[in-house]
């Protein structure tokens, strides 16, 4: 069984464009080329590396900012012009997930005043939420009963609003503790919430106690 995706001109544009191979190292082999998203994070992560775009400059990244918490969201004023194009879809619950993990991304974001590297928004190393939480069971950032219950509480959430009002402050305080966070797989996971709340659950709950990066399978359930 296959599936067939259609995609917009503009994600074909974002996620197709390969990035230059690295120049010789000078010995005689050439480095490494950057390894990229797969293909079922690439338009998370082309999203994202936007987002940090905006937040490149004092005025984006306050704009984006002003949607940190879920009360902000309903008017979302200032945001809009900088990402609507990049939304996916007409979807109340999509254009909600997409604003949430901008407004809180940009909440945690670097003062663009200062001189700084534009940060990996990929690494294969880095898993899903649940691998985050495994990380800060780990390090004593959280307890490590309170990493369990929380999955647990996060799972019976049944819609994204009400997911979101519970993870916000999470992912705040991980922030704080400059926990490692895939933002492109969040992005991922919080679209996918309100049509495939179990799936994304067990994906969490696989990360926290197995501490693997999670790679579903080529077969995708259809897009939001």
């Amino acid at each position: 069984m296959t599936t067939t995706t259609t995609h917009t001109k503009q994600e074909r544009a974002m996620t197709t464009d390969a990035p230059p191979a690295a120049p010789p190292t000078g010995d005689g082999t050439d480095a490494p080329e950057e390894q990229g998203p797969p293909p079922w994070l690439a338009w998370p992560t082309a999203f994202m590396e936007h987002v940090d775009d905006v937040c490149s400059t004092p005025g984006g990244r306050s704009d984006l900012a002003s949607g940190r918490s879920l009360r902000d969201l309903a008017e979302p004023w200032r945001m809009l012009p900088h990402l609507r194009s990049r939304i996916p879809g007409p979807h109340p619950d999509t254009k909600l997930a997409y604003l949430a993990v901008a407004g809180m991304y940009a909440a945690q974001a670097p003062n663009p005043a200062l001189a700084r590297e534009r940060p990996v928004l990929y690494d294969p190393a880095i898993g899903n939420f649940g691998w985050t939480l495994a990380w800060a069971a780990d390090t004593g950032v959280l307890r490590e009963t309170g990493t369990t219950e929380l999955l647990q509480h996060l799972a019976r959430q049944r819609s994204l609003t009400s997911l979101l009002r519970n993870l916000q402050p999470v992912i705040r305080q991980l922030g704080n503790d400059h926990a490692p966070l895939s933002w492109p797989r969040l992005l991922r996971d919080l679209s996918r919430w309100p049509r495939y709340r179990t799936k994304v659950a067990d994906e969490w709950m696989d990360g926290r106690y197995t501490r693997t990066p999670h790679t579903p399978t080529l077969l995708q359930e259809p897009a939001a």
